[in-house]
């Protein structure tokens, strides 16, 4: 595991660790190659660079793979950069992914006893049987709870789609009380599923991407196709109540133009979609907020079109 993280690394100092391959730039002069590379975890980035490298051996680590790389901090343009000696793909046993990506400020295990406590609360006896014939398969649910729920504005981290789930079914759970005449039980369910398709949307290694059948599919058809797969080998689930917790999963983006096959058309689906909105928008408003430092104003923000401002310190008043 790590013991040296990119920002502690200082020029004059021999390395041997393990880093996230970000870019690889294979280059050749007068016959000879040079591989341009840079390394990062999650306390930052750092150049390097391999002079007379093979093409063999630059070939053998692939962009989004974490490698252990040995060499010497050097010096370039006033940054540190790694003169590289030689540099290996990882085995999964040889790092911890937390070490690589951003995680969820709750821990896995924190996740899963919240996803417990929210299935608890479901009352509809069928949507109790689904809930737990998806959240019962191991590989499924440890997928469930370390899955991103976006690739770069919001929950982009190990836990996020569970994170982000979770925290709008409590937002549901409490706006229901609002809004007595709302199914609570589908709402919750509802929010749960909306976007269990990013588990199989998004491929996770050390940078977060779409797989090829998150690009050519999405995860709003492939989590409706596994839900309702799984609805149907319930005896006697009922058509309705799996057509309307269909409509939730497959309307959630709230238009066409955002990805969403057909519009909100029940009360259940607008909600969901506004309670989606406003816990991606906070979650992505809160990572602006961490890059900020908490206090003053943040960059502009062309998603947003406007600058967010946090306030001063109140050392400063």
């Amino acid at each position: 595991m790590k013991e040296k993280f990119a920002k502690d690394l200082k020029p004059g100092e021999k390395v041997t660790e393990f880093f996230a391959l970000r870019k690889s730039e294979l280059l050749e002069k007068d016959g000879k190659f040079r591989l341009k590379i840079e390394l990062g975890d999650t306390s930052g980035r750092i150049d390097a660079v391999w002079w007379d490298v093979s093409k063999e051996d630059a070939e053998q680590a692939s962009v989004g793979s974490i490698v252990k790389v040995r060499g010497v901090i050097s010096s370039f343009q006033d940054k540190p950069q790694i003169r590289v000696e030689r540099m290996r793909t990882a085995s999964e046993a040889e790092y911890d992914l937390g070490d690589y990506l951003p995680r969820s400020h709750y821990s896995e295990e924190e996740l899963s006893r919240l996803l417990d406590t929210m299935i608890d609360r479901v009352q509809n006896s069928y949507l109790k049987k689904l809930l737990t014939a998806i959240f019962t398969k191991a590989d499924l649910r440890k997928k469930y709870l370390t899955a991103p729920a976006g690739k770069l504005l919001h929950h982009d981290i190990v836990g996020g789609l569970a994170e982000h789930s979770l925290s709008m079914a409590e937002v549901a759970v409490r706006l229901a009380d609002h809004y007595p005449k709302l199914d609570r039980d589908l709402l919750i369910c509802g929010t749960l599923f909306h976007d269990i398709g990013k588990i199989w949307e998004y491929k996770v290694s050390a940078v977060i991407d779409f797989s090829d059948a998150g690009r050519l599919i999405g995860h709003i058809n492939q989590g409706d196709e596994f839900v309702t797969s799984v609805a149907r080998s319930i005896d006697n689930f009922p058509g309705d109540l799996l057509m309307h917790l269909r409509h939730l999963i497959i309307s959630h983006q709230g238009a066409k133009e955002q990805g969403s096959p057909v519009v909100p058309m029940t009360p259940e689906a607008l909600f969901l979609y506004h309670v989606d909105e406003l816990d991606s928008k906070m979650g992505a408003i809160e990572k602006i907020r961490e890059r900020t430092g908490g206090v003053g104003w943040s960059e502009w923000k062309p998603i947003f079109d406007r600058y967010f401002f946090f306030g001063r310190d109140n050392k400063d008043s």
